[in-house]
């Protein structure tokens, strides 16, 4: 069996040579420099390799595992895992194409920000399960667990590159240890729904007067955040017998500015329009909305920073006839939940100068989607035709994701039995 080769002292020393007194062996020219043991193997091509160390033990079990994966052919020269992480992870977003270009700039942002800011300095083989636990722990200090869990996917995917490319005998992210700390990319929903009709009652009472209908568009319509703002008296069909909305828009960035886009998921050539039924009850609130705050002309990029630009005719715009950002609305209605009493400050500051709040991601603007879906299994419809018009693919996501239990339908399913029974007598 092969042994590290003790570089500080002579294997062969000559009679008489006088004998160092820390170790009691002859000392070779390079005593007392350097890393004293040196690992040497012989590579699948016959090429002598080594590496130092301070210990003995460590160079030994370097050398055994070098040993082991020439034999049973895993090998990976060291040198390989010298390659900092960065440079694999800006190779791996140079790999990543999509149809959407905002898509890109999502994944760019989280790896620069997340992956190479924190851990791009790191050489490949000194990014190890402990390392990836730790940085699991500090993401999850500043970000929600969902996107700690795609943040984790990425990372996955990056060394599965190195892997691949042989420069890492295996994915540290794989490991047993760190799936037991993965976070998960999804949360199990919630039985009942964040918000029910009656407080988003009361918190359409607590938003600005020209913000109002925006709860409407939520609850009534399905409308994401970004949809809401995009929203154009335009992309309505008004007419008496069969009234409809045409969802094609929304407001969202790209690179730090302000763009229209399709809907989540849309491209250029599949822009995933739906279509929702309008009430004329909503229909009427939203006529009063235009008729108090007229629809605004704006024009915006479409798509890209730089894209063609488009001007669109906005339901809702600020007081100075600009669209809506979601920063400065979502003060807004973190403020009129804490109104209603459904979350609590917890500083003194003034709303929009530094007030802060409990975590509240679950009630924010999209709960209105939830509270729509909800209500509309509670209502009889069939969740197919539910995922439909809210853009899903998949109606078991729907289902899965999106529909909690609603006040009063625990009584309803009451009386349904009931009426069953009273039928069969």
């Amino acid at each position: 069996m092969a042994e590290p080769y003790d570089r500080w002292h002579k294997k062969r020393p000559e009679s008489g040579e006088e004998k160092c007194r820390a170790h009691g062996k002859v000392p070779s020219r390079e005593h007392g420099r350097g890393k004293r043991w040196l690992a040497r193997w012989r590579d699948p091509d016959g090429q002598q390799q080594s590496e130092s160390f301070e210990r003995y033990e460590d160079a030994r079990q370097h050398l055994t595992r070098m040993l082991g994966t020439v034999d049973d052919g895993t090998y990976i020269a060291p040198k390989k895992g010298d390659t900092l992480l960065k440079s694999i992870a800006e190779q791996w977003l140079t790999n990543q194409t999509f149809d959407n270009p905002r898509t890109y700039h999502q994944y760019e942002s989280r790896v620069r920000n997340h992956v190479i800011g924190p851990l791009g300095d790191l050489k490949l083989r000194q990014v190890k399960p402990s390392t990836i636990q730790t940085w699991i722990k500090r993401r999850l200090q500043v970000l929600d667990e969902t996107t700690v869990g795609l943040i984790f996917t990425h990372l996955s995917s990056i060394l599965a590159m190195a892997v691949d490319d042989d420069l890492v005998p295996k994915n540290p992210c794989e490991t047993g240890s760190v799936k037991r700390v993965k976070p998960r990319r999804s949360k199990k929903s919630a039985k009942n729904v964040p918000l029910s009709w009656e407080q988003t009652d009361d918190l359409r009472k607590q938003l600005p007067d020209r913000y109002q209908a925006t709860v409407d568009c939520g609850r009534g319509l399905g409308m994401r955040q970004g949809e809401i703002f995009g929203f154009s008296p335009d992309d309505v069909d008004w007419s008496e017998d069969d009234k409809t909305v045409r969802i094609c828009r929304q407001i969202t960035h790209h690179r730090g500015t302000l763009v229209f886009a399709p809907p989540k998921g849309g491209t250029k050539d599949d822009p995933k329009d739906r279509y929702v039924p309008l009430d004329e009850d909503l229909a009427t609130l939203l006529r009063e909305h235009m008729r108090e705050f007229p629809p605004v002309k704006v024009t915006l990029p479409w798509l890209e920073k730089d894209g063609e630009l488009v001007t669109v005719c906005l339901m809702f715009t600020t007081r100075e006839r600009k669209v809506l950002n979601k920063n400065y609305f979502n003060y807004l209605w973190k403020a009129a939940l804490e109104a209603i009493g459904a979350i609590e400050a917890v500083n003194d500051k003034p709303t929009g100068k530094g007030r802060r709040w409990e975590p509240c991601r679950d009630k924010m603007m999209h709960a209105l989607r939830h509270l729509f879906a909800s209500e509309a299994i509670n209502e009889g419809v069939d969740v197919y035709t539910l995922a439909d018009l809210l853009g899903h693919e998949d109606p078991a996501f729907t289902l899965r994701r999106y529909v909690h239990r609603v006040t009063g339908a625990v009584e309803k399913a009451r009386k349904a039995i009931g009426h069953r029974y009273r039928l069969a007598a």
